[in-house]
């Protein structure tokens, strides 16, 4: 199943954007497709991520997901797809800019995890790019427990045995 993601940002560096992505849930490949002015209106059958609270919208971006948002981009940046081979992250050659990595800083690791710092500069577009990285991470591990439930169903319903 491929969805297409509008995520809709404003407050930080630049000026307030729209970016277009779309996320193949099959192959677990994010592609950052396209920059738009920034609209509050959904493009037709998108998925809605913003950091407005006046925006309507299927998932809102606060302060508190930016380190979740950091980890799942560098999660998809280093990934590999299904296929073993492709990379989980790909930017269209205009929206290159909204590559969010040259704004973080890796400021070593906890007993959270890593640490990072993030520019002053970040803009609008890789923020947008962040949260739209975190919504593809997070829809996996949906997918993921709902193949497991599936499988649990399957094996009550049908006796068998549930390999996880």
């Amino acid at each position: 199943m491929k969805t297409a993601i509008q995520a809709t940002f404003s407050g930080y560096g630049s000026l307030p954007c729209t970016l277009f992505s779309a996320y193949d849930q099959e192959r677990r490949i994010l592609v950052i497709a396209k920059e738009a002015k920034f609209r509050s209106d959904r493009h037709e059958k998108c998925v809605v991520i913003t950091n407005d609270p006046d925006i309507p919208r299927d998932t809102f971006f606060a302060d508190e997901d930016m380190k979740p948002a950091i980890s799942a981009f560098y999660s998809l940046l280093h990934g590999v797809s299904t296929d073993n081979r492709t990379a989980r992250l790909t930017y269209a050659d205009s929206v290159q800019r909204a590559n969010p990595e040259g704004s973080i800083e890796r400021d070593g690791i906890d007993a959270g995890g890593p640490r990072y710092r993030i520019s002053d500069s970040v803009t609008c577009l890789q923020v947008a790019a962040l949260a739209t990285c975190l919504y593809a991470y997070r829809s996996d591990s949906v997918e993921q427990s709902v193949v497991m439930a599936e499988k649990l169903a399957a094996m009550m319903m049908g006796g068998g045995i549930l390999t996880i």
